[in-house]
């Protein structure tokens, strides 16, 4: 089971390309502890959350999770960057870091990595928690048949506020394709349901937040 460690910063004013830079020195020097899949994201358009950066790293499981961590601490260069981070005259602004474990769903999808990635963070109602489920499955089966891929539905943990939130995620190639999605909802007959539930008073889950990210090559 897959597990996703985020990074959520603020780029200073003025500072936004600096920031990127960070996160491409980040990657690099997390490859050397096994970190193979970093990914950065942009909030392009999330309410209070737009501008921030999300920086990904992902790992097989929690085992693999927990040895990177612990080589880190010997890391003299990776030392050095996070006191960079802190200074007060830092590109960025760390805002928080969580964890998050992808939940199966027991079904298959394209895989394919977009431009662009949507995500709606959700909580379980009282003992909704299986319907819940049931809801992701036919939103990512909607959100498919309408050019998404790489649907994902991860559980937060140390997330603060936030923990044993979900996650879902879907990647599309353009912002183009988004539009296309977001109209979807309200003229087919399928789309109208699911947003129906996702807003229903008697549905399973109650929306957090959501937002719309673009990735930056690293």
């Amino acid at each position: 089971m897959s597990l996703i460690q985020s990074t959520v910063t603020r780029a200073k004013p003025g500072r936004r390309h600096d920031a990127v830079a960070m996160a491409v020195e980040a990657s690099k020097l997390l490859e050397r502890h096994g970190a193979d899949d970093s990914r950065l994201l942009v909030a392009q358009i999330a309410g209070e959350m737009t501008g921030t950066h999300v920086f990904t790293t992902e790992f097989a499981n929690g085992a693999a999770w927990g040895e990177f961590n612990d080589s880190l601490n010997a890391d003299a260069e990776l030392e050095a960057l996070l006191d960079r981070v802190e200074r007060a005259d830092a590109p960025v602004e760390m805002l928080s870091m969580s964890v998050g474990n992808e939940f199966p769903l027991g079904r298959s999808g394209p895989d394919e990595r977009g431009a662009v990635v949507e995500a709606y963070i959700s909580r379980a109602l009282p003992g909704r928690f299986e319907a819940g489920l049931e809801l992701a499955a036919a939103v990512f089966d909607f959100v498919e048949a309408h050019g998404a891929s790489r649907c994902r539905l991860m559980q937060l943990t140390n997330a603060g506020m936030l923990t044993d939130c979900m996650v879902a995620s879907w990647e599309l190639e353009d912002m183009k394709a988004i539009g296309r999605l977001g109209e979807a909802y309200g003229t087919e007959s399928e789309g109208q349901r699911i947003f129906g539930e996702l807003v229903s008073a008697n549905g399973p889950i109650t929306t957090v937040s959501s937002g719309i990210y673009r990735v930056i090559p690293l």
